[in-house]
């Protein structure tokens, strides 16, 4: 295995695990370390060697060449995304119904045949929706299809080294996903990514980040037909990417830096040309998400949905538990709070039945306060006419009865000279109509006549007057 740049001294095998990303080629192996638990992290180590082509079967050279990455790097296995490089992975972009993504993966492997031309074999198809406006009543479908004893034989050397693998990506879908990575400026617009390799050049249209069109070409020379023909089918390419550190990449780099018409477009990024156009596609393929068909053998996709399942179940099952745990939890803050708030209605119950005592008590005060209120409202005032009666009569009568009411009053005593008592109140203001209610009598034993006299108070006649 020989290196693309220098890296540490060889290390003997540890425990240490570790993220790697491989770009597989019929006859040689890229490999790219990435720093694990960092999203998007940029590789930390390239390493390439040759391969001996795949079996029909298995494919122990790769197998071989990963144990001794292990023991290169002092890893012991982790996990590991392939990129499947031109002539083992193929993809295109096709028009498809509006299906759901499991439909329409089936319904791409049902006719991978028809979309790709590939030999008359077993495939691994998938594929998944691309953002756009519908064709009618299609819509645009980012498709990949490798051969299923392919896929196999990488997924059982993949693991029989000690790796989990995590996706496996047609290797032009990964390029145009990697250089999107390192490119930032391949994210806008439309884009054409080309990525040299020694023996293979590939040229993929982007938009937005999304690949459109896949393109093999033949020689590094026809890149510039190629870009015309691209512009000549639709809008002009706001940027063009090239990747790869080689010789045939800074060819194209050249020959686009000479061309007036492609210059001015040529995005330049250290980290796409630093690295090979396989350790682009490599990349690539760690950072596909749902944008990108994953082909993996139907045994590893049987063992992801039954462990799917069983995570499902254990995510209920502890949503469950917890749920059950938070209710109890509640009721008994609750229990607690209740029993703090009996306990505080114990410690207050005599001072509140106390108070609750003096309130009634006050309600009771209050309520005969209100109704003496009431009832010297509607009483009648006698004092000025007892008064005026007392400063009227003679100084030698007394009384010996008095009633009144609203209209009058009646009164009897003796006095020395009972005719003088009815001039007497007569001419006093308060009183009106006095007269005699009954004759002036003489008894054994008095000291003076005794006499009866009625009178209306001076008020009630004036009331009477208005009302006439």
């Amino acid at each position: 295995m020989s290196d693309t740049e220098p890296r540490a001294p060889r290390r003997m095998v540890g425990t240490r695990r570790a993220r790697l990303a491989l770009a597989v080629a019929p006859d040689h192996l890229t490999v790219v370390r990435l720093a694990r638990g960092v999203p998007g992290a940029r590789p930390v180590e390239v390493l390439q060697c040759t391969l001996a082509p795949p079996g029909k079967q298995s494919w122990p050279e790769l197998e071989d060449a990963l144990r001794e990455l292990s023991d290169t790097l002092g890893i012991s296995g982790g996990s590991v995304d392939v990129a499947l490089l031109r002539r083992l992975g193929h993809a295109k972009v096709i028009a498809l119904p509006p299906v759901r993504r499991s439909e329409l993966s089936a319904l791409v492997r049902r006719n991978a045949h028809r979309h790709f031309a590939v030999r008359d074999e077993p495939l691994v198809a998938d594929a998944a929706r691309l953002p756009g406006s519908r064709a009618g009543a299609l819509v645009p479908t980012l498709a990949g299809c490798a051969p299923t004893a392919l896929v196999e034989a990488v997924t059982a050397a993949c693991q029989a080294a000690g790796f989990h693998i995590g996706r496996i990506v047609p290797g032009t879908v990964a390029l145009a996903e990697g250089a999107r990575s390192l490119a930032p400026a391949a994210r806008r617009g439309r884009v054409a990514v080309i990525g040299c390799g020694p023996d293979a050049v590939d040229l993929v249209q982007v938009e937005d980040g999304t690949p459109r069109l896949f393109q093999p070409l033949a020689h590094p020379s026809r890149v510039g037909d190629a870009l015309r023909a691209l512009e000549a089918d639709g809008a002009a390419l706001t940027g063009i990417v090239v990747c790869g550190n080689g010789p045939e990449a800074d060819g194209v780099r050249m020959t686009l830096l000479e061309d007036l018409e492609f210059s001015t477009r040529l995005l330049r990024a250290d980290a796409v040309e630093r690295v090979p156009a396989e350790a682009v596609a490599a990349l690539g393929a760690a950072r596909a998400g749902s944008r990108a068909p994953v082909l993996l053998p139907d045994a590893v996709r049987a063992e992801r949905a039954k462990a799917a399942r069983r995570r499902t179940l254990v995510l209920s099952a502890a949503a469950g538990v917890m749920l059950i745990l938070a209710a109890w939890l509640h009721l008994w803050g609750i229990q607690r709070e209740a029993e703090a708030v009996q306990a505080r209605r114990r410690e207050i119950a005599p001072r509140v039945k106390t108070a609750l005592e003096a309130r009634a008590n006050v309600e009771g005060v209050r309520s005969r306060l209100a109704t003496i209120a009431a009832l010297e409202g509607g009483a009648q005032g006698w004092t000025r006419e007892i008064a005026a009666l007392a400063r009227a009569l003679p100084d030698s009568a007394h009384l010996r009865t008095f009633v009144a009411d609203s209209a009058g009053l009646r009164l009897a005593g003796i006095a020395r000279s009972a005719s003088a008592v009815v001039p007497a109140l007569e001419a006093s203001p308060a009183f009106a109509r006095v007269s005699l209610a009954a004759p002036v009598r003489w008894e054994q034993g008095d000291s003076g006549e005794r006499f009866d006299v009625a009178a209306m108070l001076q008020r009630a006649a004036a009331r009477n007057r208005r009302r006439q």
